[in-house]
């Protein structure tokens, strides 16, 4: 996988998370890594955080990687997930994005909003 591919599928996931800051905080906005969490203190489990992880995008050396939390701390939610972005999960909560498909782009739009909307009612953000 090219460069340039990565860096394009890297600047469309951050766009789509970039419309959730204000609520949630940046904690890292580089070339290769935008990551996003909650601003307030949870609780999950046993633990405690200062700001839940929430999402992220990262270029990694194979593909670029959408990373989102939600799934893993509530997979029930995420059941109904859309096949075509289904197979893109690699792992619990990791999306290896290798190509530029608009069809994936609004299902990742569409579960970050759910994500953003079930985190907001279980209070975590």
């Amino acid at each position: 996988m090219d460069d340039e591919l990565k860096k394009q599928l890297f600047d469309k996931l951050v766009s789509l998370l970039k419309s959730y800051e204000g609520t949630l905080e940046v904690r890292s906005a580089t070339d290769k890594a935008y990551d996003l969490y909650g601003k307030k203190k949870v609780t999950v489990g046993k633990r405690d955080y200062d700001g839940l992880y929430f999402a992220s995008s990262i270029i990694q050396k194979n593909f670029t990687g959408f990373y989102f939390f939600p799934i893993y701390t509530h997979p029930e939610e995420f059941k109904d997930i859309a096949p075509e972005l289904k197979k893109c999960l690699k792992g619990k909560s990791c999306f290896h994005m290798k190509k530029d498909d608009p069809l994936l782009f609004e299902q990742i739009k569409n579960i970050l909003n759910k994500g953003f909307q079930l985190y907001k009612e279980k209070g975590l953000i």
